[in-house]
């Protein structure tokens, strides 16, 4: 069931939550101590999940660390991949590995995302883009915000004032915005498995 999208700098590897990936032989000391710390069932499914996909992936010899917005890094560049970017949703994991920049995000289309649309959404948004998307455009619209927030990296960043949609081209899946009125680049989009995924890099 597992998957990989590749794109121009990289793929993402998109696969389910494994309850048993925390008895992974690929996972380090580092790993297994991060691990004990962590007392929720499915926290522990979720973080060994990826921990595990990044080990299939690099080695053991990738060193990971949190920067300062708690975000996974990689301290030095294994092979080509200088970059990578973590999101999970309940039951799936995605982790982008790119040369460059990047940021991805997973959520499930059944989320209930109505309940917050307000704090992310514009009314401008919602107009321009809404019917594009019918009911998947609220999930839509938070996955894409997200995997841009964390390709920005910046503390603070509002969703309704700094972070704005200004496009959409179908023929691409991708998405235009702008973050404090500078373009990013585009963000794809499609859905598999009951899932919205949304991913951006620098080309």
């Amino acid at each position: 069931m597992k998957k990989r999208i590749d794109f121009n700098q990289g793929y993402i590897i998109v696969a389910p939550v494994d309850e048993q990936a925390e008895h992974s032989a690929l996972l380090t000391e580092s790993d297994l101590a991060h691990l004990a710390t962590l007392s929720s069932p499915t926290r522990r499914a979720q973080w060994s999940t990826w921990r595990h996909i990044v080990r299939e992936e690099l080695g053991a010899e990738a060193l990971l660390r949190y920067n300062s917005m708690g975000a996974p890094i990689l301290e030095r560049a294994v092979g080509d991949v200088a970059y990578i970017s973590v999101s999970h949703s309940a039951e799936w994991v995605a982790v982008m590995f790119s040369h460059t920049r990047c940021g991805v995000d997973i959520e499930a289309t059944d989320r209930g995302f109505s309940k917050v649309a307000s704090r992310y959404i514009t009314l401008d948004e919602r107009e321009h883009l809404g019917a594009d998307f019918g009911e998947l455009f609220e999930g839509v619209v938070w996955s894409a915000k997200e995997a841009m927030y964390k390709y920005a990296n910046t503390p603070g960043v509002e969703f309704t004032s700094d972070l704005l949609l200004v496009g959409h081209t179908p023929l691409t899946t991708t998405l235009q915005a702008e973050l404090y009125g500078v373009p990013l680049p585009d963000t794809h989009y499609l859905q598999l498995e009951g899932q919205i995924l949304c991913y951006l890099y620098q080309d």
